[in-house]
């Protein structure tokens, strides 16, 4: 089996097994090996996901404004070593923070997207670039600038005030005008939330089954997190700034280039073996990926519309198919349930770390557990293989393990990453 035919096979597991909902674009030095939809774009209409359908991109609009920032200094217009005060005037510190340390996530400035207050209230409010920003303003610095790396949103948005005190118009133009139009990506753009954006793939969360996310209002994440894309405009985005076709070769190597902490402009990267510029990107129902391969020429893109979902694993593993590594782990689920009592698996279980919980309900076991950023979710838990003195199941929406001991005293959980945690029963 050659590696377009291993790509495909992967997917097709993946979504046979109820594993992947979204879509996903490989290419190898400019051969498209898959691009392909899989999934619904809107459970509620029956809508199918294709390679033309625009999920919102969450942090891949980082790179977006790095490149514009760039753009308007190849313009002569500013220098990412200028300290913000010369361009946002009296913001506090602002002699002391540069635009390269923006761009870096090392400014020290602090965040308001972590807070519980944005979960609760604010991220479901309209609010202008202005009040966003001084959600953050007067806040203390974290740390001084440039001591280290903390991965923050509230740097991208003065960037994206930046760009539109330098360039004289909105963020939304400045992007059209000078990146979006150039490079003919005629299905990305920054979402308002009010606009109708044809082909938008809704969001969606589980618990127990696919449900609706929680509402964000578009008008705050701009800049840091407010771009919708299609995987075949974000191909075309990614060869741009490999090729320095947007911001010339010598621009898209300070981009590429890691500093503190291994981010450059927009991007994380991993010269660990290969040379890798990648980012992961989540909004509220929506979760991606993008993996750019700067010497061998892979692009990997994986954008999906289920939060749950591990783009990043996914992603890696078209890699390792790309690049002749094996897979394990990939069964066909065929799901049975076996007549003996799977109530002998209900109740508490407990790790070193954190607990689950299973219940049997309708008949079907269901677990409880927390995930990223703590945030928790309920989804079944699918009989694989009921033999001797050992229970196998298999998740519902994620390709993970729980393997119990018949007695039910422990279960062996075998996440994504194939990392096993063994819980005891509380």
């Amino acid at each position: 089996m050659n590696s377009k035919e291993r790509l495909h096979d992967y997917m097709n597991v993946l979504h046979g097994n109820n594993h992947f909902n979204g879509a996903v674009l490989v290419a190898n030095n400019g051969e498209i090996l898959l691009n392909e939809g899989f999934g619904y774009a809107s459970f509620q209409y029956d809508v199918l996901n294709t390679p033309q359908t625009k999920f919102r991109i969450g942090s891949l609009s980082k790179a977006f404004t790095a490149a514009a920032i760039l753009l308007l200094q190849k313009q002569g217009k500013l220098k990412v070593t200028n300290p913000i005060n010369l361009l946002l005037e009296d913001y506090p510190h602002g002699d002391k923070i540069t635009i390269h340390h923006l761009l870096t996530h090392s400014s020290g400035v602090a965040d308001f997207t972590f807070s519980s207050e944005y979960w609760e209230k604010t991220m479901r409010l309209p609010s202008s670039l202005e009040q966003s920003i001084e959600r953050f303003r007067n806040k203390p610095l974290e740390f001084d600038p440039g001591e280290r790396m903390d991965y923050r949103n509230t740097g991208y948005l003065l960037l994206t005030a930046i760009i539109e005190k330098v360039s004289g118009i909105t963020y939304r133009e400045f992007l059209q005008e000078n990146i979006l139009n150039p490079l003919e990506m005629s299905h990305t753009g920054v979402d308002d939330g009010r606009t109708i954006v044809k082909n938008l793939a809704s969001g969606y969360s589980v618990w127990e089954k696919v449900i609706q996310t929680e509402f964000v209002d578009m008008s705050i994440p701009l800049g840091a997190y407010g771009l919708y894309s299609t995987v075949e405009d974000l191909y075309k985005w990614g060869v741009a700034l490999k090729n320095g076709l947007l911001i010339g070769e010598e621009l898209s190597g300070k981009m590429f280039s890691s500093y503190l902490g291994g981010y450059g402009y927009g991007w994380f990267i991993d010269e660990s073996t290969r040379k890798l510029a990648c980012h992961s990107g989540d909004i509220n129902g929506f979760t991606n990926d993008f993996q750019l391969y700067l010497e061998e020429d892979v692009v990997i893109i994986v954008l999906s519309n289920l939060n749950i979902t591990p783009v990043g694993k996914i992603s890696t593993d078209l890699a390792k198919i790309v690049f002749g590594e094996t897979i394990s782990g990939m069964e066909r689920v065929a799901v049975t349930y076996d007549p003996w009592g799977l109530e002998i698996f209900e109740g508490l279980y407990k790790s070193e770390e954190t607990e689950l919980s299973i219940e049997l309900k309708g008949g079907k076991l269901y677990v409880t557990i927390p995930k990223m950023y703590g945030a928790v979710y309920k989804y079944e838990l699918r009989p694989l293989r009921l033999t001797g003195n050992e229970a196998h199941f298999k998740a519902n929406f994620l390709n993970e393990d729980f393997i119990f001991e018949k007695e039910a005293h422990a279960v062996q959980f075998i996440d994504v990453y194939n990392r096993k945690v063994i819980f005891y029963r509380a």
